[in-house]
């Protein structure tokens, strides 16, 4: 998950009445984690352990230890699992005011019980070959006549398709998000793929001329071959905008060091950590004034849905049902 980056963050504080670690219960890997925590270790003296695994997994020990959790913060990789989270009741709220003004206020929980802490755009990806920009519009009309044969897509029983769906039945209620998904199912060239990279590879190779996948796939195939015939269109810029999602992280409902977790939170969402952290992932940060990467800058800005996330994740289960009612793999 995590490339090399060099993180220049000036964390004073005194090393005195803290405690010595915390706890992140992690769905990526701690020796691949460790590298963007050190300096917050270095600054403070504070250690950050990692346990790690699946969700299911890890809500499933949330849930088990209770008060007994050594849990300090978990960490998902999506609005799905993170909102499942919360109606879990797995978070304790944070209260750090320097988070809310490091995160503008639709990327993090209203109640403040998560935030994300990078994020991308859920976005619609052509052939420069075969489509103009000028043909694509919105989300809705990848169902239109003209894509019958051209769209390919990634499985709906994957966490983004999810929170996509969740973020139809929002904007557009049920009966339009079930009407959008059954005429891009009509409009498939193929089975839904396993994964974006697979999406996005299809696209290029011709399989598909259109396709949804997330923003931070692409610049791995622009990198390797800067004339791959790939590019995104950001869809609905005249109405809700484009459907975002990221990486978030939140507060153990039973944490035994929840002012050392706040401090955590506060460094995670810094700018001088935002910048090289979101471009190690190819994603935007959350932090408004930290840097964003030239590739991503080069992509265009957009607008982006600015509901806030956790609201978009109580419709998951809508959008599960929806997607068995269209048929929809």
């Amino acid at each position: 998950m995590v490339k090399t980056f060099t993180l220049a963050f000036a964390f004073l504080v005194s090393l005195s009445a803290f405690a010595k670690e915390i706890t992140i219960y992690s769905v990526y890997p701690g020796e691949e984690l460790a590298p963007i925590f050190t300096p917050f270790t270095e600054r403070t003296g504070i250690e950050v352990k990692f346990i790690s695994g699946t969700t299911k997994e890890l809500v499933e020990k949330l849930k088990s230890e209770g008060k007994d959790s050594p849990a300090d913060l978990y960490l998902d990789k999506d609005l799905t699992y993170l909102g499942q989270a919360q109606r879990d009741n797995l978070f304790r709220p944070f209260s750090s005011k320097v988070v809310l003004n490091n995160v503008p206020s639709h990327l993090r929980d209203a109640t403040n019980l998560w935030t994300l802490a990078f994020y991308r755009a859920r976005v619609i990806m052509y052939n420069t070959n075969k489509v103009s920009e000028s043909e694509l519009s919105t989300y809705q009309a990848l169902g239109d006549d003209k894509w019958s044969n051209r769209l390919c897509v990634r499985t709906s029983t994957n966490s983004y398709n999810q929170a996509l769906g969740a973020f139809f039945v929002k904007h557009l209620g049920e009966e339009t998000t079930l009407q959008v998904l059954s005429s891009w199912v009509k409009n498939f060239s193929t089975a839904p793929i396993a994964n974006d990279r697979g999406v996005i590879q299809a696209i290029a190779d011709g399989q598909c001329d259109v396709g949804i996948a997330n923003t931070y796939y692409l610049p791995a195939f622009i990198r390797n071959n800067p004339d791959f015939p790939v590019r995104i269109f950001f869809p609905n810029q005249n109405d809700f905008g484009a459907h975002v999602n990221g990486v978030g992280i939140g507060i153990a409902k039973y944490t035994k060091n929840f002012k050392e977790a706040n401090m955590l939170l506060e460094y995670f969402t810094s700018a001088e950590v935002q910048t090289p952290v979101a471009a190690a992932f190819s994603q935007y940060p959350v932090n408004p004034k930290a840097n964003i990467i030239q590739i991503l800058k080069d992509f265009g800005s957009f607008k982006e849905d600015t509901t806030n996330i956790s609201e978009i994740s109580r419709y998951i289960d809508t959008a599960n049902k929806i997607f068995k009612e269209v048929n929809y793999k």
